[in-house]
């Protein structure tokens, strides 16, 4: 079995996370990036998710009348520790018999880099 770990939180220009401060903290939406690989083992790949707050959204949606939301991860306030503890929850609750299996789960949350294109990961 399988069992995905969280091997870091960064924002897409892998800056720590926790150097990010929004405008506005219940205002926000940032693009973070979650590497994640098997548990206790080398490698990882990148999951994508745009965290928001519910204010950024109604904003968004009056400015553009609608919104597609996958992989987005809403949140009341930019609270670094309750955002990396949301996103590693969920994430390392995923297993398989594969590390594919495995990170199509993942890709639930956050776009894996391999999500559109499979045939490319090299295994």
């Amino acid at each position: 079995m399988i069992i995905a770990e969280v091997k870091g939180i960064y924002t897409t220009e892998m800056d720590r996370l926790e150097d990010h401060l929004p405008d506005d903290p219940e205002n926000f939406s940032i693009v973070v990036r979650a590497m994640v690989g098997p548990r206790g083992e080398k490698g990882e790949e990148s999951f994508d998710i745009d965290i928001c707050t519910p204010k950024w959204l109604q904003q968004y949606i009056e400015r553009e009348r609608f919104l597609f939301a996958r992989h987005r991860l809403f949140v009341n306030t930019f609270d670094v520790l309750e955002i990396t503890r949301i996103v590693t929850r969920f994430i390392e609750r995923c297993s398989g018999a594969s590390w594919d299996e495995v990170a199509v789960k993942v890709s639930r949350l956050g776009h894996w880099e391999f999500e559109d294109c499979p045939s490319e990961r090299g295994s």
